[in-house]
């Protein structure tokens, strides 16, 4: 194949997968997908397809699948440019009902598996790369109830400015995306209170992707851009929407959102909507 980057997608069955292919197939760009739902994955490689994008049904979260992941970025796509992660999980709840495996889990979603999968692709990445990775205005601005996540979140971010110091010699660009919540069909189901203007447009996370993987963003190493609605996270306490008051579904009493799920670990279900498994 030619043309564009090779770009290795990992989690791509997530909320943010089919959005994030769609921008990068508009610029030419050559992907393998992964992740570890083989139905969903079926259902991107319908619809992909015939653009030459590959799937792959694997768990980049260990050291074996990252690695298999990469080797065959790198062989299948005549090189590899660029990973992007949208790996992750996501989980509510107080801190004195959140178990130490509720927490072990979302370091393993949201942090080792960026750790394990940039392992995994460095040795095979030219130079010029880029990684992808995503956060949330949680790790900076947490609230209650999200501690876990938030924790998992902030140190996923801290490890991306010092990896990319690491790495920018080398020319790699290693970059975070910070989401507030994604609009899709499954987090209005999931989240259905949720106010519009704590939301974003998956397509406007994909756009802020295909720009961290191109040349515009040569002058970027270790960045977190934000990508988030209008009111975000806090804005209750910067007056919130034009009435004064939190925006609706938001975070009564510094407890997690109104309307949103039960606590428990769900993969891909977290505020930037698309990181999945």
């Amino acid at each position: 194949m030619s043309g564009g980057r090779g770009l290795l997608v990992t989690g791509a069955t997530g909320r943010l997968g089919e959005a994030t292919v769609r921008a990068l197939l508009e610029r030419g760009d050559r992907l393998l997908l992964t992740g570890r739902d083989q139905a969903r994955l079926g259902e991107l490689a319908a619809v992909f397809g015939d653009s030459g994008v590959g799937t792959l049904n694997v768990d980049v979260s260990g050291p074996e699948g990252a690695q298999h992941a990469a080797a065959e970025a790198a062989r299948t796509l005549g090189g590899l440019d660029g990973l992007v992660h949208l790996v992750g999980a996501f989980d509510v709840g107080p801190v004195m009902l959140t178990d130490a495996a509720a927490y072990e889990e979302l370091l393993r979603a949201n942090f080792l598996s960026a750790v394990t999968a940039t392992q995994a692709v460095l040795p095979h990445l030219r130079e010029g790369g880029r990684l992808v990775y995503f956060g949330t205005p949680l790790a900076d601005e947490p609230l209650g109830g999200m501690s876990a996540y938030a924790a998992s979140k902030a140190a996923l971010v801290t490890w991306v400015r010092s990896m990319s110091h690491e790495v920018k010699n080398r020319g790699i660009h290693a970059n975070a995306i910070s989401l507030t919540l994604v609009e899709t069909p499954e987090m209005r189901k999931e989240m259905p209170n949720v106010d519009p203007g704590l939301t974003v447009d998956a397509e406007l996370v994909a756009r802020a992707v295909r720009f961290l993987t191109g040349p515009d963003s040569d002058g970027m190493y270790g960045s977190v851009v934000p990508v988030v609605g209008r009111f975000g996270f806090t804005s209750a306490l910067a007056g919130g929407p034009p009435a004064g008051g939190p925006p609706s579904g938001g975070p009564p009493s510094g407890g997690p959102p109104s309307g949103g799920p039960p606590p428990g670990v769900r993969p891909g279900g977290g505020p930037g909507g698309g990181p999945g498994r």
